[in-house]
């Protein structure tokens, strides 16, 4: 049924009037005021002459207005185009002369930089949303917030002054195939490209959620620690929730070594990170002793999880009295985040079972014939969940969606991978992250699980080095645990290897860091792991 997203937002909400919808700092909002901020919002834009398929710029962190903003955006039938605040001052222009904005709703901390560098941009009005209200005062004094009306000019209003009486005006309803949202991939593999998904994605999301036999969803509070311009945070960490009764906690400078913190302020019953906040969380001090008995759903996803590292995981959890295992979850920005779920009883190593309405196989990469179960492949996806295609990017559409063994069209995710007999999904690794050392293939999700089997690797990642004879080597990156002494370390870790893997498998060199350095999505950050290395 074509609906737009506000319609399910709002179905079955009438006896949730009073429920808390989005928290942020110290600050809430009822369901019932989220609604009402909605339509007022709705009514500003439309002032603006915001109309069907404008491009309305968003550039900023997770907020509530930035919420808001987006379901108002949504009743237009505009497009919400979901921008990094941390874009450099030269991207500013490039990125609003492509969209073709009118309209920029801007965070306050990034105002200035956007406003001031605007330059040929057919921008007319520029929203400053609030920040400083969701943080303590010293640290709004620290980053000079409340003083963006200095670098104002003709055309920038708050965000209060954007907000009208709502007027009877009924929700666009016929753009279902268009796009609704353009959120940015995380970059990991290129350039960031912008996913346009439509109503008709964020439905699909919505219903093979509501079917999946997961606890996700069944009451209480999700805490959203991933960002909104990425499509994991925007559709499964905000709007499925939203839409299934869950309140919404907002961290709009959340860190990735900051999910204890977060955890312990917030005490939410569900809450997603990757492998990075998994590994940050477990060298947490707090977490030896940490009481996790009000954690109910607690899931990974966005990148790969070596095994070692997921028993540590569900023994933590347990430890701290949390009653489920690590709910890992698979997907990528071109499917609207999420499409296969391990339920919380998957096997160690696995991402799970595709969710209802999906299907995901394993091809060979070259022909693009079907590998049977236990052959690796390259991972390709069809649901529909699927991206429009990449905003202004019609070349880069040919690379991801192609036809699959049946002639149809399906995403290639570029990962590598296999299926199970029994249906589960193993995903080995990215495609540019194998390691070919004389011909033989390396996976370095091999490599890292050996070397996180000893007690004395907190953390560990394996990129490709180059020998001085031009030799291509697997190197490991090491974050030693508390007390450990590298030097020691790395010779116990050349035994292991000696012992458990073979030859052409052992790294060529050992690299010990603090901490491994990470995206700004919280993924390990491999090619600045490359760049550091030097055989």
């Amino acid at each position: 049924m074509a609906i737009p997203l506000y319609q399910d937002l709002w179905n079955g909400k009438e006896t949730l009037s009073e429920t808390v919808a989005l928290r942020c700092g110290e600050k809430q909002l009822t369901f019932g005021d989220f609604f009402q901020n909605i339509l007022r919002a709705e009514a500003g834009l439309r002032s603006l002459g915001v109309g069907p398929g404008d491009l309305v710029t968003l550039i900023t962190l997770n907020t509530p207005e930035a919420v808001i903003a987006f379901y108002a955006i949504d009743r237009i039938g505009a497009v919400a185009n979901w921008v990094d605040t941390k874009l450099s001052p030269t991207e500013v222009e490039e990125y609003l002369i492509r969209a073709q904005s009118k309209v920029v709703l801007v965070l306050e901390l990034a105002f200035a930089k956007v406003y001031q560098n605007r330059g040929q941009a057919p921008a007319e009005h520029f929203i400053t949303l609030p920040l400083a209200c969701y943080l303590p005062d010293a640290l709004g004094e620290k980053l000079h917030l409340n003083t963006w009306q200095e670098a104002a000019g003709p055309g920038c209003m708050p965000w209060v002054s954007l907000l009208q009486t709502p007027q009877d005006t009924s929700p666009e309803k016929e753009r279902w195939e268009e796009p609704v949202a353009i959120t940015y991939t995380g970059g990991t593999t290129g350039p960031a490209k912008g996913v346009m998904l439509s109503r008709r994605a964020f439905r699909a999301s919505l219903e093979q959620y509501t079917q999946a036999e997961t606890e996700y969803g069944r009451g209480g509070e999700n805490l959203d620690l991933l960002p909104l311009f990425s499509a994991f945070g925007l559709c499964q960490c905000v709007h499925v929730p939203l839409c299934l009764g869950l309140g919404v906690f907002l961290s709009p400078l959340f860190r990735p070594n900051q999910l204890g913190q977060a955890l312990q302020q917030y005490h939410p019953t569900q809450v997603s990170g990757t492998t990075s906040y998994w590994q940050l969380l477990l060298q947490d001090a707090w977490a030896k002793t940490a009481d996790l008995s009000f954690l109910k759903v607690p899931r990974f996803g966005g990148d790969t999880l070596p095994a070692e590292l997921e028993r540590r995981i569900n023994a933590f959890l347990a430890q701290g009295g949390c009653s489920a295992n690590l709910v890992k979850e698979y997907g990528m920005s071109e499917v609207a985040g999420i499409v296969c779920v391990s339920y919380g009883y998957g096997e160690i190593g696995d991402a799970g079972r595709p969710v209802p309405g999906c299907k995901i196989v394993a091809v060979d990469p070259t022909t693009g014939a079907l590998c049977p179960p236990e052959v690796q492949g390259e991972l390709i996806i069809q649901s529909g969940t699927q991206m429009s295609g990449y905003y202004g990017m019609p070349e880069a559409n040919e690379q991801v969606l192609k036809p699959g063994p049946d002639g149809t069209i399906w995403v290639w995710t570029k990962d590598l991978g296999h299926t199970t007999a029994d249906g589960r999904v193993v995903v080995t690794g990215r495609k540019k992250r194998m390691i070919s050392r004389h011909g033989f293939k390396i996976f370095p999700s091999v490599i890292e699980n050996c070397l996180l089997s000893d007690p004395g690797v907190s953390a560990c990642a394996v990129v490709a080095g180059i020998s001085p004879k031009g030799e291509t080597l697997p190197v490991a990156h090491i974050v030693a645990a508390p007390g450990q002494d590298p030097v020691a370390l790395e010779e116990d870790l050349r035994c292991l290897v000696k012992r458990d893997l073979n030859l052409f498998l052992h790294p060529g060199a050992y690299y010990f860091h603090d901490v491994l350095p990470l995206t700004e999505r919280g993924k390990l950050d491999y090619r600045a792991l490359e760049q550091q290395t030097n055989l």
